[in-house]
């Protein structure tokens, strides 16, 4: 990849090195420290071009550091021998003859011999010239070479790896794009932030397809392949190790962490010792005693991908037989012993690994979950094994896949509980990534026909109140919710299902109230599921009922519990990034939200998720509400391509999308008219509450005709956004610039910016049609801050009502104190100029405003900086 690697991060170092080299600075120059691979090489060479001055570079090597001056041969031409302190002082005048004020470079000094380490300290001593000195952490270096910064010659800079942050962010500049959130993790977890590894695992990702950019998001999948030449690095190191020690890493490479006492059972203690000693393990305290760790993921990438296939399948061996000796406990220590046993000499049952599957899907890891459900099927794991693997397969978005497999069997030679337990996930994934909701439903109706036990129909009615609610058939859906949760004895797969769809559809009625009681046990259900990724089905319902009820901050910090919950595991990252997205734009944190729905639309789209079209339906809108119009039509268009009758229940958020993009295009009355229909495809439905946001939306567009309508609609939904929105829309028929001041508080007190943002604005234009000067001027520059607060939001509102004050600076800091209640004289002695002074300045800046005095002024300059 011909990509250029900036030296990002690293700024404050960057100048700290300039300033060393400078002939004025009190240190010869500095010596920059760290472990291998963090830039020190790159960030030397970045200082030395950015000081402009002549430079010499020199490189010890394993190679030369035998061979007395054997570093500086190119620069230095000694024929013949002559005692050491002649050939020192021939070498000193050689490198710094006709380079007064050069710089010499010495890279990886700790390489150097005696000889050359004495010459380097010299010309530290010396002063003529300036030296930029790299030393390996935790290799000794010669004595002359510590000594630059222990006899304070040169200064030392430390350089670390790089934090999450910082690797995101260099990563992002290379790639010259936003990195998904749980594709930025796996690389900072492979790489710790090491820049050299960093980049080796980005080319390497790239040269193998891994990593990919679709809809304008980069994203990694399958294997973080390695270039060749960092494995050679990795790989060079590990080869000097005792063969102890190499056993010691070789088991970690394959299960890792390992108990301590598992590890040294398996190779010895003496191992584990000198591992730690020599930083090539990390030893820890975990839940039930100390754990080992490798000292980083590369090495355990390099040795697994380099031990031949028998003896990797001995080594898992090994481990699973030694762990199993005590019977694990806990779930996620079955699922660890079951996967690495997949590749063993001692491979688990196919029972082990169908119990197995079933506990990964429960915690959304879908990838793990496909695998120990492939190995169960080839272990002849029969029916279950192939349901497992359907449901793997169809949440990650390989719909025809999962029907290929499913296919397969006759359902006439099942049993009751395999007909259902077989028919459920084929139905859904009829019904959602095939988009064949009839073929879906006909199957329901199939496996209805022969069903006898309550447990099956409890199943069926679930699925069905979820396919119910999808068609926006909310009433029918919530008395199906309510019959399986009364059902005695309903199993967990059910719960989840109903719960869930019954949270949403509560929740976008408006019966906000009783989302939380369902919604628990739904969640508990969902961890006993098959289906664990339906908890974000709850979450929908939990996060719009808390925004709608006016508690941004509690929505917010419970769509972070489901994104954090994935620990960053695909699709799970993105169905919590959709509920995050949503709950930003809601509080007006347009950029933030942006980023959240753009990476998990690009996730979602092409899988058959109904998420995906509420993803881009969202990210429209927020794209538009930035005035970022080409990407917000992108998103349009792959919206309107999702459209159909398995998403019913989001056709209002297509609608709006669609008004947003009008007002995007500057087509008020198209947008106005857009939001309508969205509250009228919302009332089919009878989500009632997402009737009243969607006429609020046509209210914010400036249509003053919606009052009436809302009114009417949020006497249904309780909560505070209804209560304000019906005070906004009132306002606005009205045109009462005062109330919609009033309203734009509120809506800011409650934390939807955005909304408040458009609601100032909308008191602007209110102010000036009724020629209130000051008044406009004040609610215009509300606004202009409001939008601020939103990442600079072009609404229609916006547009035409937002404007900063046309102030000087000193006229601005004048308004500020007269606010806050300074008299002329005050201001005067705070500014130490005359009263006539500030005098002056009020009356320029009331002329400017066209208000009548200093009281207006402080008032209009109040609302814009409050």
């Amino acid at each position: 990849m011909g990509t250029v690697w900036p030296a990002l991060g690293r700024a404050a170092q960057l100048d700290a090195i300039v300033a060393s080299l400078r002939l004025t600075s009190s240190a010869n120059g500095v010596v920059l420290t760290g472990g291998a691979g963090v830039g020190k090489t790159t960030l030397a060479k970045e200082a030395v071009r950015v000081s402009g001055k002549p430079f010499r570079w020199v490189v010890g090597t394993e190679t030369a550091r035998n061979v007395p001056l054997g570093a500086f041969a190119h620069l230095i031409s000694i024929s013949s021998p002559i005692e050491p302190a002649t050939v020192l002082r021939t070498a000193r005048n050689e490198l710094v003859a006709g380079l007064g004020g050069s710089i010499i470079g010495i890279d990886d000094a700790h390489l150097l011999d005696n000889f050359s380490a004495t010459l380097v300290h010299q010309l530290a001593m010396g002063g003529s010239t300036r030296l930029v000195v790299t030393i390996r952490d935790s290799e000794l270096a010669p004595d002359a070479i510590t000594a630059l910064w222990k006899d304070e010659w040169l200064t030392r800079i430390e350089l670390s790896a790089f934090t999450s942050e910082q690797t995101v962010e260099l990563a992002e500049t290379v790639l010259g794009g936003p990195l998904e959130a749980s594709s930025a993790d796996r690389i900072f977890r492979v790489s710790e932030g090491n820049p050299l590894f960093l980049r080796h695992l980005i080319e390497g990702a790239m040269s193998s397809g891994a990593l990919r950019e679709v809809a304008g998001v980069w994203q990694l999948r399958g294997e973080a392949a390695i270039t060749p030449h960092l494995n050679t690095l990795v790989a060079s190191r590990i080869d000097r190790l005792s063969q102890e020690e190499r056993r010691v890493l070789e088991l970690l490479s394959f299960c890792e962490p390992l108990d301590l006492d598992v590890l040294t059972d398996l190779s010895s203690e003496e191992a584990v010792e000198a591992a730690e000693r020599d930083g090539l393990v990390r030893v820890a305290r975990g839940q039930a005693g100390l754990v080992v760790r490798l000292g980083h993921p590369l090495y355990g990438e390099v040795l697994s991908k380099s031990t031949p296939m028998l003896a990797a399948r001995r080594i898992r061996g090994e481990v699973v037989r030694r762990i199993s000796v005590r019977k694990p406990e806990h779930v996620v220590d079955r699922i660890r012993l079951a996967a690495l046993g997949l590749d063993s000499d001692s491979p688990p049952t196919a029972e082990i690994l169908i119990d197995a599957a079933r506990d990964t899907l429960r915690v959304g890891a879908m990838e793990l979950g496909e695998r120990l459900a492939r190995g169960a099927k080839d272990s002849d794991g029969g029916l279950f094994a192939s349901i497992y693997l359907a449901y793997a397969l169809a949440w990650t978005g390989r719909g025809k896949e999962a029907e290929t497999e499913l296919g397969q069997y006759d359902p006439g030679d099942l049993s009751e509980i395999e007909l259902v337990m077989w028919g459920l996930p084929r139905a859904a994934n009829l019904f959602w990534p095939l988009g064949s909701p009839e073929e879906g439903r006909a199957l329901l109706e199939l496996i209805r026909t022969r069903a006898t036990e309550r447990m099956v129909h409890d199943l069926l009615d679930a699925l069905d109140a979820t396919f119910m609610l999808f068609e926006n058939r909310i009433p029918e859906s919530l008395k199906t919710v309510a019959r399986v949760m009364s059902s005695p004895g309903s199993p967990p797969l059910a719960r989840a299902w109903a719960a869930s769809s019954g949270a949403v559809g509560l929740a976008f009625s408006g019966r906000f109230d009783e989302v939380e009681p369902l919604a628990v046990p739904g969640l508990e259900a969902a961890l006993l599921s098959e289906t664990g990724n339906i908890r974000y089905t709850c979450g929908l319902g939990q996060t719009f009922a808390l925004v709608m009820t006016g508690r941004i901050d509690e929505a917010e910090k419970l769509a972070r519990h489901y994104v954090d919950f994935a620990e960053q595991q695909q699709p799970g990252r993105s169905l919590g990034g959709v509920l995050l997205g949503r709950v930003l734009f809601a509080a007006g944190r347009l950029d933030a939200a942006f980023a959240e729905l753009r990476q998990a639309a690009a996730a979602l789209e092409g899988t058959g998720y109904s998420w995906a079209m509420l993803a881009l339906a969202s990210l429209t809108q927020v794209a538009a509400a930035l005035g970022r119009r080409e990407e917000a039509r992108d998103a349009m268009e792959r919206t309107e391509h999702l459209n159909g009758d398995n998403v019913g229940i989001f056709r209002p958020e297509l609608l709006l999308a669609r008004a947003w993009m009008a007002a995007c295009d500057d087509d008020q009355v198209r947008a106005q008219a857009l939001a309508r229909e969205a509250a009228v495809s919302a009332i089919e439905g009878d989500q009632l509450a997402v009737a009243t946001k969607m006429l609020m939306a046509a209210a914010q567009f400036g249509d003053e005709s919606v009052a009436v309508e809302l009114g009417e609609r949020a006497r249904a939904v309780p909560g505070a956004f209804a209560a304000v929105a019906v005070r906004m829309s009132s306002a606005l028929s009205a045109r009462d610039g005062r109330a919609l001041d009033a309203v734009a508080a509120d809506f800011e007190e409650l934390g939807m910016l955005l909304i408040a943002a458009d609601t100032s604005a909308l008191a602007a234009t209110a102010y000036a049609n009724s020629g209130e000067r000051s008044s406009e001027l004040a609610a215009a520059a509300a606004a202009q801050r409001l939008s601020a607060l939103c990442g600079n939001a072009l609404t229609p509102a916006l547009a035409t009502g937002a404007r900063a004050l046309p102030l000087t600076t000193r006229e601005r800091e004048i308004g500020i104190m007269i606010a806050d209640g300074l008299s002329n004289r005050a201001i005067a002695d705070r500014l130490v100029v005359s009263v006539r002074t500030v005098e002056g300045h009020i009356y320029r800046a009331c002329a400017k405003l066209a208000v009548a005095d200093r009281t207006a002024l402080g008032a209009a300059v109040r609302a814009e900086n409050r």
